[in-house]
């Protein structure tokens, strides 16, 4: 084997090299995209759970957005309404859809990845989704009449397909 025939095969070898290179490369981009729109996605999450917990906690912050949807004209919601007709003070219905909703938004935020759970995590996420959303309840309330048209479908097939199973 003469020099030139070794220099050949350096070119080659080179190459390939640098095929592979910008296949991993590739690849890692793809993984900080995903991680990034997933950093961003949780950050939003925890921003509005934090913003519906505090709205469900805080009397006088309910009661002063009460008073002014009331003085704009507003009308409660139908969730709010509904729970009113069921009892319920104006006060306490406008809280429930805040409390149900930072725990939906938490849900969501998990959904897409609950199949990374550990296995013990998982019956503990899946068992409070049934305990919410399967039996007679504001939760199962909630979830008919107002997380599940207008959430993603994903969400909603994971969580009708899981309380379609036997428990």
């Amino acid at each position: 084997m003469n020099w030139e025939e070794v220099g050949a095969i350096g070119q080659v070898l080179g190459s390939v090299a640098v095929f592979v290179t910008l296949g991993y490369l590739a690849v890692q981009v793809r993984h900080a995209r995903t991680d990034l729109q997933r950093s961003i996605s949780q950050g939003r999450s925890e921003g509005i759970r934090s913003l519906l917990l505090t709205r469900a906690t805080d009397e006088r912050l309910a009661r002063m957005i009460a008073k002014a949807d009331a003085a704009f004209g507003g009308e409660p919601i139908p969730f709010v309404a509904e729970l009113v007709k069921r009892g319920l003070t104006n006060d306490e219905a406008s809280a429930v859809p805040a409390e149900q909703g930072a725990f939906w938004n938490y849900r969501l935020q998990v959904i897409p990845y609950v199949a990374e759970l550990p296995h013990a995590d998982r019956l503990v996420f899946d068992s409070a989704i049934r305990r919410s959303y399967g039996a007679p309840g504001v939760g199962r309330f909630f979830y008919e009449a107002f997380a599940k048209a207008g959430s993603s479908s994903d969400a909603t097939r994971y969580i009708d397909k899981l309380l379609a199973q036997p428990s």
